[in-house]
């Protein structure tokens, strides 16, 4: 019977003390949950074919986090963890610009910056989409830079805490997604457990303002103009579905669901240079392999308490970083809420939507031999299918006729109505314009390698 009372008495305590975390008001973080409910994961009706087998890995252990990608004069760029917006030129890796400074470790990335979605424009500009440092307009010539858009500054009374994808309309305006107004991107778990409070915004290219389009989206992630530009789409991470929002016609203005019940978390989003879609699901889930930010979304108490208890968690190391700036605390910081850490992208399964203007499912690839995963950007170029990743060491490719049977690359791509440059493309040493340390540096593959298993040996 003592054996029993002890076990009914510490249970009340651990009640009592999880009730009081998740009702005490102005406990971190100090913001309500509330129950919002969408139609769950569902598993694919068509088959698996594995196409995305054997998929050939490039600079692996030299790169980390090949995020997103576009194209210009024929050379393939790319987003990096570590800062760097950089192009691949044969066997190495030339950085193009930074916006942060430069850092080697993974929870400094704040430091760092971490560009996420890029894009070019039709005049061969570059538009770049760094977490933490804004939206910024990258002449990749001289690696020269113009900040647009400053994270720091409210738009509709709140602050653009992720800033993460973008394209670029034939009028010069940007569309980009904010992932979150409350919190910043290396408290990225954090953002799956809270309400949704993603944006969908448009930047005016004649007037420099910025206007919300959408809001309440969960994680607003990867997006993409239609051929036409008379909508584009926009992925709904959290909740597994993607959304169209209309810019010409009757319906401009309004939004729709593109598709939805998605077997997984849609991320980047980008043109198969057909008129067609191609989106990567950085993580795989069905009805019987559920996500648990998704289960709990119903459960605001619950969703509540979670954030609560990692809050309080990070608060003493908090607290020791402002009085006492170190290596260790910052680290553990950073690893209470950082994706790399909380398992959310530590996904064996691959799977690459393409889908129709109409939203329907042309093919699925997949893979089935575990080479690859957590893949995050599915990108058509030279004959070969490119894979990026949020997290990975290498950059992945597989060529077009196997992840595509039938696929015929034409001419005009992603990036075609971009005037190639009457002179070759080369490095730079040019020093960016009212900049620091934007010039490109060429960096062997030794050199990029020690850097990297420098990081690896951090984490």
């Amino acid at each position: 019977m003592g054996y029993l009372k002890s076990i009914g008495t510490s249970f009340i305590y651990i009640a009592t003390f999880l009730a009081a975390i998740t009702f005490i008001p102005g406990l971190p973080p100090d913001l309500e949950t509330t129950s919002y409910e969408f139609k769950l994961p569902a598993a694919l009706n068509e088959k698996l074919s594995g196409r995305l087998n054997g998929a050939e890995k490039l600079f692996e252990g030299h790169i980390k986090g090949p995020e997103a990608f576009d194209v210009f004069d024929g050379i393939l760029y790319t987003s990096l963890l570590g800062g760097s917006v950089s192009k691949i030129v044969g066997n190495k890796i030339v950085d193009i610009v930074r916006f942060g400074e430069n850092c080697d470790v993974l929870w400094d990335e704040e430091t760092c910056g971490r560009p996420l979605g890029l894009k070019f424009d039709k005049k061969g500009n570059l538009f770049v989409v760094d977490a933490y440092y804004g939206i910024f307009k990258v002449n990749v010539k001289t690696g020269t830079y113009e900040k647009i858009v400053d994270p720091s500054q409210p738009i509709s009374g709140k602050r653009p805490m992720i800033p993460n994808s973008v394209d670029v309309a034939s009028n010069g305006d940007l569309y980009w997604t904010d992932s979150s107004t409350d919190f910043k991107l290396y408290d990225g778990v954090y953002t799956m457990l809270a309400d949704p409070s993603g944006r969908l915004i448009r930047y005016n290219a004649a007037s420099k303002r910025n206007e919300v389009l959408l809001e309440k989206l969960s994680f607003a992630n990867g997006l993409r103009l239609s051929e036409d530009e008379s909508f584009l789409i926009v992925a709904d991470l959290g909740r597994s579905r993607i959304l169209k929002y209309h810019l010409k016609g009757p319906k401009a203005g309004k939004s729709e669901i593109f598709i939805e019940s998605l077997p997984g978390f849609p991320d980047n989003i980008h043109s198969d240079g057909q008129g067609n879609f191609l989106v990567s699901l950085a993580v795989v889930c069905d009805e019987e392999h559920p996500q648990l930010s998704q289960s709990l979304a119903p459960h605001p108490y619950l969703r509540k308490m979670i954030l609560r208890l990692m809050g309080l968690v990070e608060a003493p190391f908090k607290f020791l970083q402002q009085i006492y700036p170190n290596y260790y605390s910052k680290k553990l910081i950073h690893g209470i809420g950082h994706f790399k850490y909380s398992g959310i992208l530590n996904d064996n399964s691959v799977i690459v939507l393409r889908l129709d203007p109409q939203g329907k499912i042309l093919d699925v690839l997949d893979t089935s031999d575990g080479r690859i995963s957590t893949i995050t950007s599915a990108f058509v170029h030279d004959g070969y299918l490119w894979l990026g990743s949020f997290v990975n060491d290498y950059l992945a490719r597989v060529p077009l006729e196997k992840a595509l049977p039938g696929f015929k690359e034409l001419q005009k791509t992603e990036t075609s109505t971009t005037p190639r440059p009457t002179t070759t493309q080369q490095p730079t040493t040019q020093a960016p314009k009212k900049q620091k340390k934007t010039q490109p540096d060429v960096k062997p593959l030794k050199e990029q390698k020690k850097k990297n298993e420098k990081l690896r040996d951090e984490i």
